[in-house]
């Protein structure tokens, strides 16, 4: 159930639809609004909602703004929104009876033509024969594509043979699932013969080099000598720091060593178990000097494996593998991307040469120490390990792709060309009798005939079942239109209702009875000599007869219950006795269905339906006219608004206006009475009931922009201008009418019954 307008902006009349407050809706809602101030919009809003089409508001954009055109509503299940372009969710079930209606499914202007019989049909049949009509229509469609495209194949065939080919060879050319590869390959070997000579001297590709760790790395780090004092280096670097020796002197104290005895070379003193000479003996000893060039070479083995030479000279022989590779690729199917070098491969080496030298270079400042390996030196080479891995199988698939590039080099050079370029001529005909357009072609050259017999059958079927169905339901529809046209009493019935299908869609026709006598309802062709529809019925009858359209359709439809039944003006042209029919009828029809919704510009036919609804599932509005505001949904209270005196009063402006009809200073005097009574309705928490039409004028203009009629106040303060000269004048009994310009009156009692939202069409 929609709950309530929460607004409507930019559509039509409205900016804004919201007011404070902005009230809820009921099961019975009935929304008065004068011609002109947004009933329209508000069913295109709704008709929108119901059918998904955004049209109805963006062709319905207020004029002289930017914004989109936006609409929020509440429904008892959430909220939904039209952003400007579609609607949030999905949309509730409608039914809506206005102009649309009536225009697109009973008559246009005064006449039925092919348009509306076509859309009476989808109303009689309902949602059950409008799947079958659609069906029917889906399917008639079809059968008509196949027949053009019967045509079609019979030309478009031709094209695809290949060169000497007969039609029949090309049609049993049986489907290969792997054609594709099989031409490109039957191309390859194509192009291959065509080069073989090219082929036979380009060269393959080349392996790709892997860096090793030289041998002896790490064990090296681990190595040290025997009966080698622990702290031999640190003694040694004190003793040539504490006499400035730094700089070559362990070269001058290796030299002497070797000189040394059981006394010093120098001074001639016992030297034996003299703790600083025998670090010097351990420092300096073959064995010592041994392996400090052994973690030397080390270094420059590790740093010529993984300089950057090396890693210059594999990115150059990987640049020329994959120059080869675009050369073979045309000529030699493979994955040729396996045979590529890894990016990250060179990162990964270097990383694993920092964290090895890092290590020599620790084992060469102290060579009588074991290093252990560092977690950056285990993480670089666990990483390496893989990419070498990942290298190690790129060289194997390249030494695969060099035994098929041998092959084809030999294959090139013994096959014939012209049998080659035959059987590649066949492979892409066979390519192109299964592609999926030909082979449309193809199969509706040899089966369409018969799909197309298999689509008629199918429709032969669905049209059984729906001319089953509409005979099921016309009967009962028309028998039931015409209760309802009698309950009108409307004076004439419909009969021979029927259905036929002009150009391939259904449609339905009846003929009207008048006065026992059958009329056909003609077309926009029918001459005005001739009876018809738009000759033999009245306004009021055209409008009766889409009511009764309107209500049998609903009355028959199974998901009634969940239907939001929406009403605009349903009595137009209506007597007094049609009209108190319609208010019967609409009111029967809001017990079955989820929520109706009546807008009308007349408010005491609207207080009619307000009696018949449960005063605890009703709620009343008005559309009132904000001026640049733009029109807004407010309360109101609809007896209050027809109490006697002021319903009498508004039926005597209008009659004034349409035939001049009353006292002159009569109608003066109902004109403040109808404007006094509108606005104690609607704004009664501002006025008193003793406050007059000057009251209130002046009450609005002290209240400013915050007055709740502060709209209205231009329009009142003219009128009570107007109107107070005659209404409180000294001298009343000397006013005749004589006195009164009847034009000016005319267009002060128009204004003040659009004021009220109660001027009529």
């Amino acid at each position: 159930m929609l709950t309530k307008f929460i607004s409507i902006k930019n559509v039509g009349r409205f900016r804004n639809s919201a007011a404070t407050p902005n009230p809820q809706l009921s099961k019975h809602t009935f929304i008065a609004g004068a011609n002109g101030f947004g009933k329209t919009t508000i069913c295109a809003v709704l008709r929108s909602l119901d059918t998904g089409e955004g049209d109805h508001i963006i062709g319905r954009k207020t004029l002289g703004v930017s914004s989109l055109s936006t609409v929020d509503l509440l429904f008892d299940t959430g909220p939904i929104r039209f952003d400007g372009s579609a609607w949030s969710v999905a949309k509730p079930s409608f039914g809506i009876f206005d102009g649309v209606f009536v225009g697109e499914n009973v008559h246009a202007g005064e006449i039925v033509d092919v348009a509306q019989k076509r859309n009476l049909y989808r109303v009689i049949v309902g949602e059950a024969g409008v799947r079958l009509a659609t069906e029917d229509e889906d399917l008639a469609a079809e059968s008509r594509a196949k027949t053009s495209e019967i045509t079609a194949s019979a030309r478009g065939l031709q094209p695809h043979f290949a060169a000497g080919m007969k039609a029949h060879e090309f049609l049993a050319l049986a489907k290969v699932d792997d054609i594709d590869e099989q031409i490109a390959a039957r191309q390859t070997n194509v192009n291959a013969i065509r080069q073989a000579e090219t082929l036979s001297k380009r060269a393959a590709l080349s392996a790709l080099p892997i860096p090793t760790l030289p041998t002896g790395f790490p064990a090296i780090l681990d190595r040290t000598i025997d009966d080698i004092a622990e702290d031999a280096e640190t003694r040694l670097e004190a003793h040539l720091a504490a006499h400035g020796m730094t700089d070559g002197g362990g070269n001058w104290i290796s030299s002497g060593i070797e000189h040394a005895g059981d006394d010093c070379p120098f001074c001639g003193q016992d030297i034996r178990g003299l703790p600083l000479v025998s670090a010097f003996r351990v420092v300096f000893s073959q064995t010592y000097k041994d392996l400090r060039a052994e973690i030397s070479m080390l270094q420059d083995a590790l740093s010529q494996q993984f300089g950057e030479a090396t890693l210059a000279t594999q990115t150059v022989t990987a640049e020329k593998t994959k120059a080869a590779i675009e050369f073979w690729q045309e000529y030699v199917t493979f994955d040729w991307q396996t045979t590529q070098l890894p990016d990250s491969f060179a990162d990964t080496a270097r990383q694993l040469r920092t964290q090895a030298l890092a290590l020599l270079e620790a084992k060469a400042r102290a060579p009588l120490e074991r290093m252990e390996l560092t977690p950056g030196y285990n993480a670089a080479l666990q990483a390496y390990t893989i990419a070498s891995a990942s290298l190690e199988q790129v060289n194997a698939n390249i030494l695969q792709a060099n035994t098929l590039i041998a092959a084809k080099k030999a294959q090139s050079g013994a096959a014939n060309l012209a049998d080659a370029e035959k059987r590649l001529a066949v492979l892409k005909a066979t390519a192109t009798r299964h592609a999926p357009a030909v082979s449309a072609l193809c199969d509706e050259h040899v089966l369409l005939t018969r799909l197309k017999e298999t689509i008629d059958a199918q429709r032969a079927t669905v049209r059984a079942q729906l001319d089953a169905h509409t005979s099921a339901v016309v009967r009962p529809y028309q028998n039931r239109i015409n209760a309802l046209l009698d309950a009108f009493n409307a004076g004439f019935t419909i009969a021979e209702t029927s259905h036929s299908y002009p150009g391939g869609i259904a449609s339905s026709s009846y003929q009207l009875v008048i006065n026992g006598m059958p009329v056909d309802i003609g077309n926009s062709k029918t001459p005005n000599s001739e009876p018809s529809f738009k000759n033999t019925l009245s306004a009021g009858d055209r409008t009766t007869l889409a009511l009764a359209f309107f209500f049998a359709h609903l009355e028959a439809n199974p998901s009634l219950s969940e239907k939001i039944v929406v009403f605009d003006d349903p009595f137009t042209s209506q007597d007094s006795f049609r009209r108190g029919q319609t208010v019967h009828e609409i009111m029967k029809l809001a017990r079955s269905c989820k929520q109706m919704i009546v807008l009308s510009h007349d408010a005491t036919f609207l207080k009619q339906l307000w009696l018949k609804a449960p005063p605890s599932q009703r709620v009343s509005f008005t559309i009132a006219d904000h001026r640049d505001l733009g029109s807004k949904l407010l309360e109101v209270d609809l007896e209050r608004a027809c109490q006697g005196r002021t319903a009498t009063d508004v039926d005597d402006l209008r009659t004034f206006l349409s035939s001049g009809a009353g006292g002159l200073i009569d109608i003066v005097r109902k004109m403040r009475v109808v404007l006094e009574a509108y606005c104690r309705t609607h704004s009664s928490g501002s006025f008193q009931d003793n406050d007059w039409l000057g009251d209130m004028v002046r009450k609005i203009r002290e209240g400013g922009a915050t007055h709740p009629a502060a709209a209205l106040y231009d329009e009142l303060d003219q009128i009570n201008d107007y109107s107070a000269q005659y209404h409180h004048g000294e001298n009343t009994q000397d006013l005749t009418p004589d006195q009164i310009d009847s034009t000016a009156l005319t267009g002060y009692a128009r204004r003040t019954l659009k004021i009220v939202n109660a001027l009529q069409a």
